[in-house]
């Protein structure tokens, strides 16, 4: 026994050698960016291990490692953490690889790694993955059960993409992580909430509006860009609508405005009344007020520059909605993770018989008060009661639609291709019919436009920029009378307008502070308008109603005046950008161009300097030059229908001279303890202006030029307490013209709006926001009548622009419910209303005269014509998304 114990103690012995023997064995190994695969096949033949993998999981592996000796052990810890998989023995020579187990539950906040400002609604997106998520207001985020191994990877607009992993998370708490603003980051926010939540001041001095982000303002149902950017000081429409804006004193056909970089050339449905960009899927827009930068041109006064949806959605939805005026819908689709397919569209809906709202109701009245359609858009005729003859049939229809398409692709992590495409349009049908006559009015107006946009960032210093834009606007109308089914007269006016062009750019960032930025634009536009009018038998005028000239009364002329121009434009432009610390800027840039209708180059400077005193405070100051080849006639007295009459028009170097303008600003921007102080003074000349794109049709019929002066002062006072926010806008504004023809020294301007002043609040309480303002402003100036020749029927002006309409002011307010209508956070809903001009006050906006014949007593008289205000206006809105 003793002796068999013996040998089973020896035999024991030799197998733990053994054992110990082949766990301690070594090999020799030199590995450069080898293959995974490789290696294991290399290790097979130097030991007796075998592996069992599957190739999906080493195909993007490579090891480098280099020894005389290493244990196996010690390689198999090493191969797992050079390659981040795991390698599991199985019995003695069997190791099998796998990927981790990664599946884990984490949280934190994303934040400015300067500002250390929340960062809301971030993008974080699964690497590898379609399966995305997004971080709340606060900048928050949670995810549940995911496997990061491939690690989590945030986007946000102007920031560095940064990418996260497991272990960068802990266990018991939620990090903040910080994210770096770009270097190219022109556009830095230096004022949140400017104004409310959403309406930020950039650090070039324009203004960002974020659609997704944007807080609720008086008189709105949801945003609005036109709308919105009424309650900022130094922008203003006289006519409360939001296609006639006027930004520092210059007309609205001197504004450039841009949709995914398409040039528009009308920018309201219902005449003007409401906005054609659809605000769901409108992202954002930047608003220059004055000190753009060379790359915008075309235009004299200031710059609204909206884009679409510029990101692949993270999941596909979808959403619906209904106000008092239209129906919309709209899907953002994720076809993959670098394609995303956004598409909308909205359409009015009061045409339909029995739907019409008060919402509509309210705007018809305002917009068809004195034309002839009366008073009504609903398809009811209301008889003038002055009208003698009884209508035995009315009806008119009118409706408007938008569209827009537009498909996002993300080749790379610093390449974004855009393809955009959007169709307007705006249609009156109406007609009258008595015993023996019949008139009949058809007005069309339709907008289309495409676009394709390739930007990217090569070597962390070079931007690229390739854009290519159509746009072609079309207005239509057409007047017929029939007497017994016989074609008395006709009136048509059109005008259409196709602009086209090419944009490249390159910047370069030599260091954080410095870029130079180079391109060349080149576009054609191609406009023409028709003026015709023919009144059967016009031919044999009786010599009596002449004037003194020979020249039969304008309400009696018949005439075809065409126009068919066209222009080619090439310009050059160079910025440089000198970034201060404490977010400061300086810009100075040349833009050259040549015009096919003009000779020679025109150099327009453009300097912008953003000088910080501190932390909070910093001084502004601006000085630009521009031209501008197009711009609109006002065409009054020779069609019956009074429904934007505005007419886009060439530059002939001679009746319509190039419009040259010269603007310089300064100002101080204070931002310091919930409190906002922001003071701009500017001047402006304009030169080039004409007596018909300014509309004195009242005063004369003699074509004048003349020149523009505009000294103007904004001022905004902000005070924010946390869901509180509490500002008052002021601006003062001097517009005057100088014409010889017309009057001898200046006058004010028909845009002369001297006093404008906004006080306005918002709060917000958990799912409720509720916002209140009044706004009051000047009576714009208007040419009064001292006289009238009963006998001939002329009309004897006073002084141009010598008096002023009653001044103008109305309280709005709104108020808005989100909610939720399932556990997921994505199914939303809003509820709201909102109330215009609620003391109903209603003032002349616009004053015009007309002579017609006393039916009794046979001569001329003279009636005075006044465009009112909008009265009352309730909305409301119920809004879906999926």
């Amino acid at each position: 026994m003793h002796a068999k114990g013996n040998r089973l103690l020896v035999i024991f012995l030799l197998l733990l050698f053994g054992l110990s023997a082949s766990a301690q064995q070594t090999v020799e190994v030199d590995y450069r960016d080898t293959p995974l695969k490789l290696v294991l096949q290399d290790l097979e033949q130097k030991t007796d291990l075998l592996f069992s993998f599957s190739d999906e999981i080493i195909a993007d592996k490579s090891v480098t490692t280099t020894a005389n000796s290493i244990s196996i052990d010690e390689l198999l810890v090493f191969l797992s953490g050079t390659t981040n998989l795991n390698f599991e023995r199985i019995g003695e020579n069997q190791i099998i690889i796998s990927l981790p187990e990664s599946k884990v539950s984490v949280c934190g906040y994303l934040f400015d790694v300067v500002t250390k400002n929340a960062l809301p609604y971030a993008t974080l997106i699964i690497k590898g993955t379609t399966k995305g998520f997004t971080t709340d207001e606060n900048g928050y985020f949670t995810i549940e059960n995911e496997d990061l191994a491939n690690g989590l990877l945030v986007q946000y607009v102007g920031y560095a993409n940064r990418l996260l992993f497991p272990t960068d998370f802990s266990q018991n708490e939620c990090p903040n992580f910080l994210l770096n603003p770009q270097a190219e980051s022109l556009r830095e926010v230096i004022v949140e909430s400017y104004l409310i939540k959403g309406i930020d001041k950039n650090k070039d001095g324009s203004l960002a509006l974020n659609a997704k982000t944007q807080g609720i303002l008086p008189g709105l149902v949801e945003s609005d860009i036109f709308q919105s950017a009424q309650w900022v000081p130094g922008i203003t429409s006289i006519n409360e609508t939001v296609s006639d804006i006027q930004i520092r004193g210059g007309s609205a056909d001197q504004n450039l405005i841009l949709y995914d970089g398409i040039k528009m050339y009308n920018t309201g449905h219902f005449f003007g009344m409401i906005s054609i960009f659809n605000p769901n899927t409108t992202a954002s827009a930047t608003i220059f007020k004055g000190g753009a930068s060379a790359e915008y041109g075309d235009r004299i006064a200031g710059v609204i520059d909206i884009k679409g949806e510029t990101q692949v959605p993270l999941k596909t939805n979808l959403g619906f909605g209904l106000n008092g005026t239209q129906a919309d819908a709209f899907i953002k689709a994720r076809l993959s993770e670098s394609i995303g397919l956004v598409v909308s569209g909205r359409r009015s809906y009061a045409d339909i018989e029995g739907l019409g709202t008060p919402t509509f109701d309210a705007i018809s009245e305002k917009v068809f008060q004195n034309t002839i359609v009366v008073n009504d858009a609903s398809g009811q005729v209301v008889q003038d009661e002055e009208d003698e003859e009884a209508i035995l049939e009315g009806e008119e229809v009118f409706s408007f639609y938008d569209t827009n398409v537009k498909l996002i692709i993300k080749p790379s992590k610093n390449d974004s291709i855009y393809l955009s495409g959007l169709l307007t349009n705006n249609d009156l049908n109406f007609r009258l019919l008595d015993d023996d006559n019949q008139s009949q009015d058809a007005l069309i107006t339709e907008n289309e436009g495409l676009s394709f946009n390739w930007s990217g960032l090569k070597s962390n210093r070079w931007h690229h920029k390739i854009s290519g834009y159509y746009s072609n606007y079309d207005s239509r109308y057409q007047n017929q009378f029939f007497d017994s089914l016989e074609l008395e007269e006709e009136n048509i006016r059109r005008n259409s307008v196709t602009d086209y062009g090419l944009d490249i750019s390159l910047a370069y960032d030599f260091n954080r502070k410095n870029t130079l930025k180079l391109g060349y634009q080149i576009s054609r536009n191609e406009v023409f308008y028709q003026l015709f009018r023919d009144e059967l038998g016009t031919e044999d005028i009786d010599p009596e109603d002449e004037d003194e000239d020979g020249v039969e009364p304008a309400d009696e002329r018949d005439f075809n005046e065409v126009s068919n121009q066209e222009n080619n434009s090439n310009s050059l432009f160079a910025t440089y950008y000198y970034r201060l610390k404490n977010r400061g800027l300086i810009s100075i840039g040349l833009r050259a161009s040549t015009f096919s209708l003009l000779e020679g180059w025109y150099f327009e400077p453009r300097g912008n300097i953003e000088y910080p005193l501190s932390k909070t405070v910093r001084l502004k100051l601006t000085g630009e030059k521009r031209f501008q080849t197009l711009s609109q006639l006002v065409e009054f007295d020779d069609t019956r229908l009074r429904l934007q009459s505005g007419i886009w028009t060439l530059t002939d170097d001679e009746d319509f001279p190039l419009l040259e303008s010269e603007q310089f600003s300064g100002g101080i921007l204070l931002d310091f303890g919930g409190w906002t102080i922001d003071l701009d003074g500017y001047f402006k000349n304009i030169d080039g202006l004409t007596s018909f794109t300014n509309g004195f049709t009242n005063a004369s019929e003699e074509y004048s030029q003349g020149t523009s002066d505009i000294f103007g002062i904004d001022l905004l006072i902000k005070k924010q307490l946390r869901n509180y926010h509490f500002w008052l806008g002021y601006t003062y504004n001097s517009v005057q013209y100088q014409f010889e023809e017309l009057a001898i020294g200046k006058f004010p301007g028909n845009n002369d709006i001297t006093h404008n002043l906004t006080l306005s609040n918002t709060y917000e309480k958990g799912n409720w926001r509720f916002s209140l303002g009044w706004n009051f402003r000047t009576g714009a100036p208007f040419t009064p009548v001292s006289g009238f020749d009963a006998l001939e029927g002329d009309i004897i002006f006073g002084p141009i622009n010598s008096r002023r309409l009653p001044d103008y002011h109305r309280l709005d307010a709104s108020a808005q419910y989100q909610f939720r209508f399932s556990a997921k956070k994505h199914q939303k809903g809003t509820l709201g209303v909102s109330f215009q001009n609620m003391y109903s006050r209603q003032v002349p906006l616009s004053v015009f005269y007309r002579v017609d014949e006393n039916p009794q007593t046979g001569l001329q008289e003279i009636d005075q014509l006044e465009q009112l205000s909008l009265g009352f206006t309730p909305n409301f809105l119920v809004r879906f998304n999926f």
